[in-house]
């Protein structure tokens, strides 16, 4: 009996031993740095976040940036990227729809855009070229006239709209996302159904940390139109607002990076401030005739 009790303790002691050899382990642990750990994550309703998120949209109605642009065409997709000149620029935008932008290479206009929502111009300088379209119609890419990157697009990323609230048939889904050390509510809005089917409009991401949006994917039919991302978040002239802007379009082809060194919001802009006239000489690309409507 002694015996057998002095064996078990021997391989007790062998087995506690060999636990910390690194071929008999079974499980390691290792310690996750602070800073690469998730952060701290708040909780909010489902009603919370689409307050939050109209309170965001409503307090920006007017928009004044200086801008860095940085243009990227194609994609794995289409198996060519071409990565454009960084090109200063310029900003006006006013809700509802009006936008223009200008872009300068040394000081010199490489192009100005205008939208009121209906329709747009584009003036390229270089080209000598006045191009005018609606922003309903399917305009197919050219080679021979840059109209891929159209303002409304722009818009569409810089103001935010907000969520409908009214009884409108739309559902209006949440859940829970993590990507690193970032926790996230996504909330899908989805139209509203046709023999038992509907079809997806807009996705929101809003970071847990802070509870700030800060991307949104936009789709028509169920087919992804835009995917906008916002972050650097600053404290600008009239509130706080992205600094990085980055959205792609991929039925265009083209990713746009929009930095932003300076915005001044709501200020009062003029009607005069979003006419941009033909000027002499110029080629008239019309594509309103005839157009192919969405």
């Amino acid at each position: 009996m002694k015996l057998r009790t002095t064996a078990c303790l021997f391989i007790l002691v062998v087995f506690l031993a060999c636990s910390n050899c690194s071929w008999f382990r079974v499980k390691q642990t290792q310690r996750i740095p602070a800073s690469e750990q998730a952060l701290p994550a708040k909780t909010a309703s489902l009603e919370d976040l689409i307050q939050g998120i109209n309170q965001h949209s409503q307090k920006i109605q007017a928009l004044k940036l200086t801008v860095i642009y940085q243009l990227t065409g194609g994609s794995i997709n289409s198996g060519e990227i071409s990565k454009y000149r960084e090109t200063d620029g310029f900003v006006l935008a006013r809700r509802p729809s009006w936008i223009r932008l200008i872009g300068q290479a040394f000081k010199v206009k490489v192009f100005d855009m205008v939208s009121d929502g209906n329709q747009f111009r584009i003036y390229v300088p270089p080209k000598n070229t006045f191009i005018l379209g609606r922003n309903d119609q399917e305009i197919k890419g050219r080679k021979d006239v840059p109209i891929n990157l159209r303002p409304q697009h722009i818009f569409q990323a810089l103001i935010i709209d907000p969520v409908s609230t009214d009884n409108d048939g739309n559902m209006r889904v949440l859940e829970e996302d993590q990507e690193g050390k970032h926790k996230y509510y996504v909330l899908s809005i989805i139209g509203p159904a046709k023999q038992g089917v509907g079809p997806l409009r807009r996705k929101i991401w809003v970071d847990r940390f802070d509870l700030r949006l800060v991307r949104q994917k936009l789709y028509d039919e169920g087919r992804m139109v835009s995917d906008i991302s916002y972050r650097e978040f600053k404290d600008f002239e009239g509130g706080d607002y992205p600094s990085v802007i980055d959205f792609t379009r991929p039925q265009e082809d083209y990713s746009l990076r929009v930095r932003i060194s300076k915005a001044v919001m709501n200020e009062t802009l003029r009607d005069e401030q979003f006419v941009l006239e033909q000027p002499d000489g110029t080629e008239l690309v019309d594509l309103t005739q005839n157009p192919k409507i969405k």
